[in-house]
């Protein structure tokens, strides 16, 4: 059995059965003490009053043994049904009290009772605990009543101090331990969030390396069985674009697997410098592909931002490529007032360029930059075609 295992056995029996020795030598002491007072003569006058001036029978010594052992024993059980449990605790030290009344002694049965209150209310047995406290509270009340002396009274003191610390300090252990407990659990909702969220990105990532990189290899690969006969020369230029982007997928992939099993990045992160091998790669599959880039080279674009970018334009011309039917494609990269705005737009068949084959092309664009805490737009051109736009701050973080 592991050692952990081992002091957590360990520490379940010590709180199962502290509580039951403790309380039974406690209540067997005293009762073995009182047992053992053949007169009364020490006791106060209200009880010299009631009690017999004569010695214990047999019978009362087995009964009075019996109930000091009794209370203590049930507490083996109070884990399970703390309440009714509690009950017949607080019902055994009523009965061992009565019998043993004539020294004031006999208040010792209360102590397997103390023990049961603690327990009940950090069970979750409150209302059982309170209800059980008030009427042992009302005990001393109820034997002024019968003996009609006011020494009886005098019980009250020490009984209401104990009975506010019985209950109050196990409802501040209580309360401690649900607060802890909602602490474990937020803190396994973040971390489930956190995994989640990283499961999300990753996937974005994948599909948005795949996605583009598949298209482009698929372009020029028909491009390269067409001209296979006629254009020996043009089919090997595409043929070696087929190997050049195969080989840039391949390194983005590992670079995603690597993030995903925890080890260092294989490759740099993309950022603005890349874009225009983009737009290059756009325009090597016979699209009119355009350039505007308008950032200062003293602004520093967080890293962030700059990946962002870069896999928005990466889809929006994914999606052209694919899906547009388009002539000619302008891409704008530009900084207004410490926002970066990247805008693809084209001249195709507008809606058709609206999200990827699997849907998830303007999906993963629009969370992108709302991570980051930008905006973006996608919709048909003015004019014709299709047209995207992002706003990503400038200095989003990671």
């Amino acid at each position: 059995m592991p050692a952990g295992r081992d002091e957590r056995s360990r520490r379940s029996a010590l709180r199962v059965w502290v509580p039951v020795v403790l309380s039974a030598l406690v209540q067997l002491g005293t009762t073995f003490a009182v047992l053992a007072t053949r007169s009364v003569r020490s006791a106060p006058p209200w009880v010299q009053h009631h009690a017999p001036q004569i010695e214990q029978p047999a019978a009362v010594i087995i009964a009075a043994v019996l109930l000091a052992l009794a209370g203590p024993v049930l507490l083996i059980w109070i884990r399970r049904r703390p309440g009714p449990v509690l009950v017949a605790v607080a019902a055994v030290a009523v009965l061992g009290e009565s019998l043993l009344i004539a020294v004031v002694g006999a208040v010792a049965f209360y102590v397997s009772v103390i023990f049961g209150v603690v327990i009940a209310v950090l069970h979750g047995a409150r209302l059982w605990a309170w209800v059980v406290t008030g009427v042992l509270w009302l005990t001393p009340i109820a034997l002024y009543l019968v003996t009609l002396q006011p020494g009886a009274l005098l019980l009250l003191v020490p009984w209401t101090i104990l009975s506010i610390l019985v209950l109050v300090v196990p409802e501040g252990v209580r309360n401690r331990r649900a607060w802890r407990a909602q602490l474990l659990r937020d803190a396994e909702a973040r971390r489930a969030e956190e995994a989640q969220a990283e499961r999300v990105r990753i996937a974005r990532e994948l599909h948005d390396v795949l996605a583009h990189s598949l298209s482009q290899i698929n372009v020029q690969a028909s491009v390269g069985l067409h001209l296979f006969d006629s254009q020996p020369d043009k089919a090997a230029a595409a043929l070696a674009s087929v190997k050049e982007t195969s080989k840039q997928a391949l390194g983005e992939v590992r670079q995603v697997l690597g993030m995903l099993r925890g080890d260092a990045p294989l490759a740099p992160e993309r950022g603005l410098a890349d874009i225009p091998a983009l737009v290059d790669g756009v325009r090597a599959q016979g699209i009119d592909a355009s350039l505007r880039f308008d950032v200062a080279a003293d602004v520093q674009v967080s890293a962030a931002t700059q990946q962002a970018a870069f896999r928005i334009a990466q889809e929006a011309l994914t999606n052209v490529t694919r899906h547009a039917a388009a002539t000619r494609v302008h891409v704008a990269v530009t900084e207004e007032g410490g926002t970066l705005r990247v805008s693809v737009a084209d001249d195709g068949r507008g809606a058709a360029a609206s999200a990827s084959a699997d849907g998830r092309g303007l999906i993963g664009m629009r969370e992108r930059a709302e991570l980051l805490g930008g905006s973006f737009v996608a919709g048909p051109a003015e004019d014709a075609g299709f047209r995207v736009e992002a706003r990503l701050p400038i200095e989003a973080s990671p």
